[in-house]
């Protein structure tokens, strides 16, 4: 079997900084929520790193076997180039020069164990960190080990995105599994609502809707997982600015006069317009401690959510049986049981939804009626969408069943079935 060739170029990779987390204040009363002490936030990172990095490995294997020609600044599979940034944090949170700026060096070291001397990682050798032992390349054949292949396919998809999402699934059904099978999937609806409708949330606010629902056992571990505190940074006048249309933190904007009372970052959402930004409340962070949800959480469910909750609202306004992420995630929003399943999606290119959907068509495959139900937004801002997801789906099996609709067809279609 062929090796890996050196790539042509070399390039410093600067690694990610925009995620750091803040410096957390210790929790010092009984009435209070834990702050995150960052070991979650390190394990994951590693862990994403480990899948991205085993990801590229086989991607850029299939490259050489293609004899295809890789450079580092311009062809690298993206999966690398992304765990080359990820490990890069690493290596700089853990006061060590950037040991992943060459692609070289980073294959090299795959040829040997990740808990090894070879890597200098610490967080590699941690208890928790499950692939200490794992290499990633033979070490003499130069091939990916059944050790990569394996764990390139732990989130089922490749792509940052997917590890990432996959990986949070994860986190919040481990958790909520710990409640009993009774309660497990209440849970998981419970919080995934939360997260949706109230991503920047007052820590006693949190306490009382934990409290409600009968959380208050998880509450280290949703906080920890999904969110952190509002740093001052975010701050505007020394409040934090409530987006009128999807209830989440505003940002800063660099130009004021086109954004003077801050940006909404979720790009689902109206505030997210010049146009259209509104401020519902200014809060004090000096009154409570205040708690944002993640970047990953905000991106991956707070900003689908709003298309979600929507046509949720939209169906128990009618008075019909609908519920909300249903057995822990099945769909968004099923009607009436079994009988209408409804996913909500909001990828910004219909050929990448497509190539989803015919992968699997998840929980979907469960109900008698299957609907997607794509954002307006994205349809408005590409007509060819519509007609691009269906040229790009596949014509029998699974794909064949579902309905692709707008959000807003969706709701009428609700709106119909008022009872």
């Amino acid at each position: 079997m062929p090796s890996f060739p050196d790539v042509d170029l070399e390039r410093q990779i600067i690694a990610e900084v925009d995620n750091l987390d803040p410096t957390w204040l210790p929790a010092i009363q009984t009435t209070t929520l834990p702050l995150p002490v960052g070991h979650h936030q390190a394990t994951d990172l590693a862990e994403d790193a480990v899948v991205l990095l085993a990801q590229g490995i086989l991607r850029q294997y299939d490259r050489v076997l293609n004899r295809e020609i890789v450079r580092q600044e311009d062809s690298m599979p993206s999966e690398l180039y992304r765990a080359m940034c990820k490990l890069g944090r690493l290596y700089i949170e853990a006061g060590l020069p950037d040991g992943a700026a060459c692609v070289h060096e980073v294959l090299e070291r795959s040829r040997y164990p990740l808990g090894s001397e070879r890597w200098q990682l610490e967080i590699f050798r941690q208890p928790k960190f499950r692939f200490s032992q794992a290499t990633l390349i033979d070490a003499d054949l130069r091939v990916p080990t059944s050790d990569c292949s394996e764990i390139a396919n732990v989130s089922g998809t490749f792509g940052e995105e997917n590890v990432i999402e996959s990986r949070l699934h994860q986190r919040l059904r481990d958790g909520t599994e710990r409640l009993g099978s009774r309660r497990q999937h209440k849970a998981y609806t419970a919080l995934r609502e939360l997260l949706g409708r109230r991503s920047l949330i007052g820590e006693h606010e949190l306490l009382n809707y934990l409290a409600d629902k009968d959380l208050t056992p998880l509450q280290g571990t949703i906080v920890d997982t999904f969110f952190d505190r509002v740093p001052d940074i975010w701050l505007i006048d020394g409040r934090a600015h409530r987006c009128a249309h999807c209830g989440t933190l505003m940002r800063p904007y660099p130009n004021q006069k086109l954004f003077p009372d801050g940006r909404c970052p979720i790009r689902q959402c109206l505030g997210h317009e010049s146009s259209q930004t509104k401020v519902s409340e200014k809060l004090d962070p000096n009154q409570e401690r205040l708690l944002v949800a993640k970047p990953q959480i905000l991106t991956y469910w707070t900003g689908p959510a709003i298309d979600e909750l929507a046509i949720f609202d939209a169906a128990r306004k009618n008075g019909l049986d609908a519920e909300l992420y249903p057995e822990s995630d099945l769909c968004d929003v099923a009607i009436n049981g079994r009988n209408i399943g409804i996913d909500g999606k909001s990828y910004t290119s219909p050929v990448s939804l497509a190539l989803r959907l015919n992968r699997s068509i998840g929980g979907l495959i469960y109900y008698r009626r299957r609907i997607i139900a794509v954002s307006d937004s994205l349809i408005e801002d590409r007509p060819d969408y519509l007609s691009t997801l269906h040229s790009t789906l596949e014509k029998k099996g699974n794909p064949a069943t579902l309905e692709i609709l707008p959000v807003s067809e969706v709701i009428q279609l609700l709106n119909g079935m008022k009872i």
